[in-house]
């Protein structure tokens, strides 16, 4: 995913603590945040509070405010989840605290009333962003009114306790207040050119695509242009049938928009009742990404049935440097595996340009680390484009030359947050264990787990889907679950019998594929990112200059 530069939202998406853990979390640091900014005010500045001052602080500006903000964004601004309000709640509160710590070194009456103000006008900004962000810049009126309680809340407290008798006039009073509306109106008016703008590239809202990212919604992308792709399909029959579904699409973009969600919902048709399967992942880019969800029930539609044979040849392996193939024959058919270290992606057409999807299956392991992948895509037309397809057809004479042998096979698909599969086949001697997650990339824990059965094993293969499901998954992921893909395998072993293998290949219905709009879509949102960073940067110095000078 890294080529594209999508991967910033891999950067910027996490997993929000659960309430439970929020809350105490909220009420315990207003405590700490409290008694911090006692010892701040008592050695930094000529005030002495008293010490009884602790704890009216903590419960008065440090805790009410947001607890009551908390649940003010939950309540009034539809499907907003109260984890996600609460944990804005948590950022505000420290910031809160960090400005208390920059207010115990002011050296005048001017400073402290400009910090405070900037103080304010920065909750009320951080709002306004985070909720625009999270849940649609349609909703900006509201947004306005309900990201105002939390600093109203503070700006009350401020006026209750000292505000109304530090000598300024009415005029400055206005001022203050004058400088946090346009603030907000300014801010509101940045994020909404950025929507226009992308808009008008891509017709469609980016803050819609960001907060339907977040939320995990199920949308269709308004892009793209219509194809027939491939779909192609394994089939392994050992008295029990296992289909692999190799459709000529790539699971993306993000979440639950376009075919984001293709592999997993293939998987889950493929193990409806009795039926047992998996999703593989072919050597193509983003381009080929869904741009309608739904479109997935026309690719598997066009998951096909093919006949087996009982005798393919043994696992070849191909090492050329910069790529490295792994190959079986089935009769006058093959199925090929690659693997391009620091190699992202490919256009479909830097292997497959000269060759029939009926005769051939090619299946990109995609086995990088799921936290740490690789950045770049091999382009079609391209030199390396060109040396990898050498290698290829260097490959696949040498795979056709294969004598055949009897195959066996047994499988197991392991139903899990992220389903996995263990495949176990046997050709004349040779035992081949290929396994295979549903995510984006592998775990270190799926490396050490291949690593111990490489002496079992006289060829251990590992691939992930590519899956672009959930990105709260790709930025958070670090382990997977061993214990269950290790009890597949040793089903898998014990499942080892007689079997046929076939191949087989179908267009599908029309569907919409992303194609070039996907770069105008990628463009959009690495605008709305930096633009939006540096717009704010700006605001904060203006804001700056404004109170200060």
């Amino acid at each position: 995913m890294g080529a594209d530069n999508v991967d910033v939202f891999q950067r910027l998406v996490f997993s929000v603590p659960p309430l439970k853990a929020q809350l105490p979390a909220l009420v315990a640091l207003s405590g700490v945040y409290s008694l911090l900014a006692f010892v701040a005010f008592s050695a930094f500045t000529p005030l002495s509070p008293e010490p009884s001052s602790v704890l009216p602080v903590a419960v008065l500006l440090f805790l009410l405010p947001f607890l009551f903000a908390g649940e003010l964004f939950h309540r009034l601004l539809p499907n907003y989840p109260r984890s996600w309000s609460f944990f804005l709640a948590l950022v505000n509160q420290f910031v809160l605290f960090v400005y208390s710590l920059v207010l115990s070194g002011a050296n005048d009456v001017g400073n402290v009333w400009s910090i405070v103000w900037l103080l304010f006008i920065t909750i009320y900004l951080i709002n306004i962003l985070a909720l625009v962000v999270s849940t649609g810049i349609d909703r900006y009126k509201r947004i306005l009114l309900v990201s105002l309680a939390e600093p109203a809340a503070l700006i009350a407290a401020f006026y209750a306790f000292a505000g109304g008798n530090l000598g300024f006039s009415t005029y400055r009073h206005v001022f203050a207040f004058a400088s946090l509306l346009i603030a907000a109106a300014f801010l509101v008016s940045v994020l909404a050119l950025v929507d226009y703008l992308i808009r008008s590239n891509t017709d469609v809202s980016a803050f819609a695509l960001t907060s339907g990212i977040l939320r995990n919604d199920r949308e269709s992308l308004d892009l793209g242009v219509e194809a027939e792709p491939a779909v192609q399909t394994l089939a392994v029959d050992n008295g029990r049938r296992l289909t692999l579904a190799a459709p000529w699409v790539h699971p993306g973009p993000l979440g639950g928009f376009g075919g984001g969600q293709l592999s997993g919902n293939l998987i889950d048709a493929l193990n409806e009742g009795d039926d047992r399967g998996f999703f593989l992942h072919v050597p193509c880019t983003h381009k080929e990404d869904l741009s309608n969800p739904t479109d997935a029930e026309k690719i598997l539609d066009a998951v096909g049935d093919p006949d087996g044979a009982g005798r393919a040849s043994r696992l070849v392996h191909g090492d050329y440097g910069e790529i490295e193939f792994y190959g079986r024959r089935i009769g006058d058919r093959q199925v090929v595996y690659l693997h391009g270290e620091g190699i992202d992606d490919y256009d479909t057409g830097v292997f497959m340009r000269d060759v029939d999807e009926s005769d051939l299956l090619l299946i990109d392991l995609h086995k990088h680390d799921i936290q740490d992948g690789p950045t770049k895509e091999v382009q079609y037309g391209s030199s390396e484009a060109d040396r990898l397809k050498r290698h290829f057809d260097d490959f696949r004479e040498r795979l056709a030359e294969e004598p055949l042998g009897e195959y066996a096979a047994g499988f197991s698909v392991v139903r899990d947050d992220r389903d996995m599969i263990a495949i176990v086949e046997s050709v004349d001697g040779q035992d081949v264990l290929t396994m295979g997650i549903d995510t984006n990339g592998v775990t270190p824990d799926i490396r050490e787990l291949a690593a111990s059965h490489r002496g079992e094993f006289d060829e251990v293969l590992v691939f992930s889907t590519d899956t672009h499901a959930s990105i709260h998954e790709l930025a958070n992921k670090t382990r997977s679950n061993v214990e269950a893909l290790e009890a597949g395998i040793e089903r898998a072993v014990d499942d080892v019998s007689p079997a046929t293998i076939g191949l087989e290949s179908r267009k599908t219905e029309p569907v919409e594929l992303l194609k070039n709009d996907y770069n105008g879509l990628v463009f959009s949102v690495n605008i709305l990112i930096r633009l939006t960073v540096i717009a704010l940067l700006a605001l904060y110095v203006l804001l700056v200059l404004w109170l200060f000078f």
